[in-house]
């Protein structure tokens, strides 16, 4: 599978079997996350990677982020996902990958970001379903829960990915083509010029 295959093939996977994924190909996963590009002001070690085995103890987690959901809601938009009885925060999956930041760094976000693209890229290509997963974050970011789950201090949650054997195959929503805007050199001396007065 070549990238533009993987990066056409990928789905968001919401349903997973119960075989565990071999720590070898978990670390292959990370190792491709960690080639994202960052700027030279992220420094060598701009985020961690920290991994969660076993469905029972990741459901677990859920339950407790759909818990803090609840009891936090945010003012004028509702989460109304945490009222459904049947939403499972991290799908059944048997493996989560938190990629945490280095707090205060500026440039965390992005940096998690683009290595999160790659995590999902690289478990596609290793025949894993892979999801983003945005509803447990306000759990993940309250206080006293890096220290609980055994973070490393200093770092932040940032992305949260689901990992594991897909139990579905859906079809995904087709994209348009987006617009392209050709800007070239001529293009915008012609537009500079009908801006003179």
């Amino acid at each position: 599978m070549n990238v533009i295959e993987a990066i056409h093939g990928r789905r968001s996977i919401r349903a997973y079997r119960s075989d565990p994924v071999e720590r070898a190909v978990l670390e292959d996963i990370v190792w491709a996350a960690a080639q994202a590009p960052t700027p030279p002001g992220s420094g060598d070690m701009p985020w961690t990677f920290c991994i969660f085995e076993g469905i029972d103890r990741i459901d677990d987690y859920g339950v407790r982020a759909k818990k803090y959901a609840q009891d936090h809601q945010p003012p004028g938009r509702p989460w109304t996902w945490a009222d459904r009885p049947d939403f499972r925060v991290f799908w059944g999956a048997p493996v989560l990958l938190l990629i945490c930041a280095r707090s205060t760094h500026p440039e965390a976000t992005p940096d998690c970001c683009r290595a999160g693209q790659n995590v999902l890229l690289a478990a596609q290509h290793h025949g894993l379903g892979s999801c983003w997963v945005g509803a447990p974050m306000p759990w993940l970011r309250s206080a006293g829960v890096v220290a609980e789950l055994g973070l490393p201090s200093g770092f932040e949650p940032e992305a949260c990915i689901v990992l594991g054997y897909a139990a579905e195959a859906p079809k995904g929503n087709p994209r348009q083509r987006p617009e392209v805007v050709w800007c070239d050199r001529a293009d915008r001396a012609d537009r500079a010029d009908r801006r003179l007065p």
